[in-house]
């Protein structure tokens, strides 16, 4: 930024299913003594950080894997001295609830076509669960290292999180104002079993992604209407209705968990060495 007053600035750099939601509905908005900029300011954020001088900034946002780098690279143009955050989850259950999440958006294929550990040919590359290559993106474009925090610490002692996250962007807070439920509640299996057999009628249609603002904000609303139906008709369609095979299997959990064991390893080597807030037991 160009001013000589420029506030301490930390930017969480937010994952989907790693409680990113969460702390931007129920977390961040609490801190007192730092200026929070929603993800919905995103684009103002270099705005509002050079307007302000008095308190730290924080600014949150949730990338997915194709926006993760131009949307670090636009950011760090503008505010290079900001501390990023991020936080993540074991590659294996963080994968399994990234797929959950096409089942309930109706857009069914197997886990294997999900993400193809063989030959890389899956609706989503392999590449994008590598996260030591996200923590090497921040450390490429901020002047400070990113502090890196992982979801089994969350799950183990929210508040205790809560705590290492606000204490080290300055903020105070009241406990009793957070909620320490999760914004993303999971269904239960019969209602995602469910949805997996409409996404299959539906032959897993991918989502679109441009077009006029009207009609997306048409496809969005039609789909959470179709999700909340779905869930609906899934608590009480009867068993015998739905295939008993599951969503995914352990073996298939295992496979991703092995697959991406050493990128896992090299985050926590890494957070171990430069930000070694937590001791990891997993």
């Amino acid at each position: 930024m160009k001013t000589s007053m420029t506030p301490r600035v930390f930017f969480h750099v937010g994952a989907g299913r790693a409680a990113s939601r969460w702390l931007q509905e129920q977390v961040f908005p609490r801190f007192r003594g730092v200026r929070y900029v929603p993800r919905t300011g995103f684009s103002q954020s270099p705005k509002v950080v050079s307007q302000t001088e008095d308190l730290p900034v924080l600014v949150s946002r949730q990338l997915g894997y194709r926006e993760f780098t131009p949307s670090v690279q636009w950011f760090a143009r503008e505010v290079p001295d900001a501390r990023p955050i991020l936080i993540l989850r074991r590659h294996d259950e963080w994968l399994r609830s990234v797929y959950l999440r096409e089942i309930k958006e109706l857009r069914y294929v197997s886990f294997e076509r999900f993400i193809d550990l063989e030959r890389d040919a899956g609706v989503r590359p392999q590449s994008s669960a590598l996260f030591r290559d996200r923590i090497r993106v921040l450390e490429d474009h901020f002047r400070h290292r990113p502090l890196v925090l992982f979801f089994d610490h969350l799950v183990a002692d929210p508040q205790r999180f809560v705590r290492a996250i606000a204490d080290y962007v300055g903020a105070s807070y009241h406990e009793g104002d957070i909620s320490f439920r999760p914004t993303n509640r999971s269904y239960r299996d019969r209602q995602y079993r469910f949805l997996r057999a409409v996404g299959r009628r539906r032959g897993g249609k991918e989502r679109r992604r441009s077009g006029h603002p009207a009609a997306r904000w048409l496809r969005i609303r039609s789909l959470r209407l179709a999700w909340h139906v779905g869930v609906a008709v899934g608590r009480v369609v009867p068993e015998r209705f739905l295939s008993p095979e599951p969503l995914i299997t352990e073996a298939q959990l295992a496979r991703a968990r092995a697959f991406y064991e050493a990128d896992w390893r090299a985050c926590v080597d890494y957070a171990t060495m430069y930000n070694p807030t937590w001791t990891l037991t997993r």
